[in-house]
């Protein structure tokens, strides 16, 4: 139960599609034999992997690390004799660097289900009562159990 509720959270918060298009920019740049991401690579890899998020979301857009705050995370790889970083170190830099801008994702989130979700409720009521078929379900369904519905899902997305 708590793995299906940290999938959830994680998804509401943008985690999930983050971790999505890292593994395929991973599998883009990193050697096929070592499965690995070469340090001089990453920076390209980190652009590459902006892009597909500023894509994805619809929030401001989001700036990449500059090339120093790259550069001198390199240089801490290369001092600890680390030449190359694996799928999950990647994904761990990654979300150091963008766990702000997730936040305001997630934000964006909230504020569009609560202000989406009551007219998508009034909606389907509306609708539901002009079927024959479903008119009396739909009466006995409250309204806020719909909006409580919309509202999770389009949090969910």
């Amino acid at each position: 139960m708590a793995d299906i509720l940290q999938y959830l959270w994680d998804r509401a918060q943008g985690r999930w599609h983050v971790r999505i298009i890292c593994n395929k920019v991973f599998n883009d740049f990193a050697d096929k034999e070592k499965r690995s991401l070469s340090l001089n690579d990453l920076h390209a890899a980190t652009l590459r992997v902006y892009n597909s998020v500023n894509k994805q979301f619809l929030s401001p857009h989001k700036e990449p690390p500059s090339m120093i705050e790259v550069a001198d995370k390199i240089e801490a790889c290369r001092s600890q004799g680390i030449e190359a970083i694996k799928r999950e170190e990647f994904y761990t830099l990654i979300m150091e660097w963008i766990r702000k801008d997730l936040h305001i994702v997630f934000a964006n989130k909230i504020l569009a289900a609560s202000l989406g979700s009551p007219a998508l409720a009034a909606i389907t009521k509306n609708a539901g009562r002009q079927l024959p078929r479903i008119k009396d379900v739909s009466e006995k369904i409250p309204t806020p159990l719909l909006f409580t519905i919309y509202f999770v899902g389009i949090v969910l997305l």
